[in-house]
């Protein structure tokens, strides 16, 4: 993609865009969520041919007309977003910050494919540190949701500590 393409897309994205981490409610998923992530892009609906460029020449993600009277254009998966991130991050000026630290848990989350219920805790604790970037009215699922399903579930072992010296106990008969 030429360069102006990728700085006026990075434009789109500054103004009337945004960056997004989510636990999502899985059933089948052993911890009952998966984080998901996706760059969205909005326009009134009657001017939604803007959302139908951008889609062309990124070349995936899919649009839909919602029931305010916009439209969003949103891609979602992992390497699909980080594609996107990278085209644009040499020319975001106010998601740069957004950017950086979502391609930074972007490769968090892949360094961690098959993690432990506790490493699955602490990484929807960062997903929930990346949302306060962003002005989410609508945010309800977060990462105390997720470790009260791990907790239910009896995945998450609370630590203890032994404070009896087994040479000392005294059993009763």
């Amino acid at each position: 993609m030429e360069e102006t393409t990728n700085a006026y897309i990075a434009g789109f994205l500054d103004g009337d865009g945004s960056i997004m981490f989510q636990p999502i409610e899985r059933k089948g998923y052993i911890y009952g969520y998966q984080i998901r992530a996706s760059v969205c892009f909005y326009q009134k609906t009657n001017h939604k041919d803007g959302l139908i460029w951008l889609k062309k020449q990124i070349g995936f993600g899919y649009i839909r007309d919602r029931n305010d009277g916009v439209s969003d254009y949103t891609i979602v998966g992992y390497d699909r977003v980080e594609e996107v991130l990278k085209l644009v991050q040499p020319y975001v000026v106010f998601k740069a910050v957004h950017a950086e630290k979502a391609l930074k848990l972007l490769c968090t989350i892949r360094e961690n494919n098959r993690p432990t219920p506790d490493k699955f805790l602490s990484l929807a604790k960062l997903v929930d540190s990346y949302a306060s970037l962003n002005y989410s009215k609508k945010k309800k699922n977060n990462a105390k949701k997720v470790e009260d399903f791990l907790n239910r579930k009896g995945l998450l072992i609370p630590v203890t500590t032994d404070s009896c010296n087994k040479d000392e106990m005294v059993l009763s008969s």
